[in-house]
């Protein structure tokens, strides 16, 4: 059914808040994430610090990268979206020291050079119960990569208390899609954390474009489609007239998270409704999705 201006209009302001919200919400995630023990689906008793590429790598000598990408290009390939891009992603607690922005500027100038960020542009400032140096760069194939240093002093008090920390965060970006860009880069990633003695805890998403707009009970299918496709069971899901987001746990995937009621997760599958191009997004990713949708 055709829709009037004032509806579509409704339907964008909607869309913004929510997606408002999402990035609030996903601000959250990645701090609980990042808080969270992380486990290789061979070891389920080993912790973070076991999801490096050493530990991680298949019979077949694959690379953390490359077992990444064929577990989330044969979950989007399952919905029959076009693939439109990707998105690389790790949150990293450094130590628990709270650090001047100098020496966050030494471990950051330390990354940049070694790992080849051209274009830098640098932003940073110190506070009395904060630092901050962030690099916002490229690499190559119009990669756009975002390196953010935060370092807290904790606080006690008023029933909580909270530990110094130093995190580190590296977000890379990119549309030129191709299994040995994304490997690459993907990899990059965990050797970035590696380099100043970090344990990567790594998220990565593959986006999607599907060409028209589809119903709920469609969006569904394509959703359940995509955690088919890599042998994953259902964990939970939320289903909207406009959103279908499902999550589940598959032993294919490298890694996995554990949920709020200690539930295995490593796959993500999201459809939108995408009016503006008369079609739909679709995201998948694992562990989650670390992008509003």
């Amino acid at each position: 059914m055709a829709q009037t201006k004032e509806e579509r209009r409704a339907r964008l302001v909607k869309r913004r808040i929510k997606r408002r919200m999402k990035q609030a919400m996903w601000a959250g995630i990645c701090v609980v994430i990042g808080a969270a023990v992380v486990h290789h689906p061979a070891a389920p008793n080993v912790q973070a610090a076991t999801t490096s590429a050493v530990t991680a790598v298949s019979p077949q000598n694959e690379t953390d990268g490359a077992a990444q990408y064929a577990f989330l290009d044969a979950a989007l390939a399952a919905t029959h979206a076009e693939a439109t891009g990707y998105g690389i992603h790790d949150w990293t607690t450094l130590n628990n020291e709270f650090l001047p922005v100098t020496q966050l500027a030494s471990i950051g100038g330390q990354l940049v050079q070694e790992f080849g960020l051209t274009n830098a542009n640098i932003t940073s400032r110190q506070l009395s119960n904060e630092s901050f140096w962030q690099v916002d760069g490229q690499w190559p194939n119009a990669t756009n990569v975002q390196l953010v240093l935060t370092s807290l002093p904790g606080a006690s008090g008023n029933g909580v208390d909270s530990a110094a920390q130093t995190v580190l965060t590296i977000t890379a970006l990119g549309s030129s899609l191709t299994q040995t860009v994304f490997s690459s880069q993907y990899d990059q990633v965990e050797h970035m954390v590696a380099a100043v003695d970090g344990t990567p805890q790594m998220s990565a998403y593959l986006s999607g474009f599907y060409p028209q707009e589809v119903d709920e009970a469609d969006a569904d299918r394509m959703a359940m489609a995509a955690l088919t496709a890599v042998k994953a069971s259902t964990v939970e899901g939320l289903r909207t007239p406009l959103e279908t987001s499902i999550s589940g746990y598959s032993a294919k995937a490298p890694v996995y998270i554990l949920t709020g009621d200690n539930r295995r997760m490593n796959v993500q599958a999201a459809i939108h409704q995408d009016s503006f191009r008369h079609g739909t997004d679709v995201y998948v990713g694992s562990p989650i999705i670390t992008t509003a949708y």
